[in-house]
């Protein structure tokens, strides 16, 4: 038998295998960086939001002598009710930076309400903060949270 005069035809099993292995660690490395690179934009975008929704609370609170009040503990009524008393110059300011308004609430990058909370009961400080990609609030320490304060102060797990 003459083994060498054999015609060759399609690929072995190894050559297969090492090329599909090759292709899943090339689809895996693309993942994992374009995720991290996503998450990165919404942060920042989230960053600058807040910032432009802290001028907004400012103008608020210059026109009408207060920051507006919180109805209750719940953020989901916060939201509702700082969009309701924010709507006029959120729709009017901020070089026409394009929101994300559902549900009468301004939605963060996740799609989720940008919580506003009264430090005091006279309204006289506050707190603003995304919930992140889970959409929970996480204290005392946050996972993904990114908070501000009237100070332009932001605080986030970076």
């Amino acid at each position: 038998m003459n083994f060498g005069s054999r015609f060759r035809r399609g690929f072995t099993f190894l050559e297969l295998s090492s090329t599909i292995l090759i292709i899943v660690v090339c689809v895996v490395l693309f993942r994992v960086v374009y995720s991290y690179r996503s998450d990165s934009i919404k942060d920042n975008m989230t960053k600058e939001e807040l910032a432009l929704l802290n001028c907004v609370i400012e103008d608020f609170k210059s026109r009408n002598g207060s920051y507006p009040v919180c109805a209750s503990q719940m953020v989901a009524s916060n939201a509702k009710e700082l969009y309701k008393n924010l709507e006029q110059q959120i729709n009017a300011a901020n070089g026409g930076h394009k929101w994300r308004i559902s549900d009468n609430m301004i939605m963060d990058p996740w799609g989720n309400p940008y919580a506003y909370r009264c430090l005091s009961s006279s309204s006289t400080s506050y707190k603003l903060l995304s919930m992140g990609q889970n959409g929970h609030i996480d204290e005392p320490y946050w996972v993904d949270d990114i908070h501000s304060r009237p100070d332009g102060h932001m605080e986030s797990k970076d």
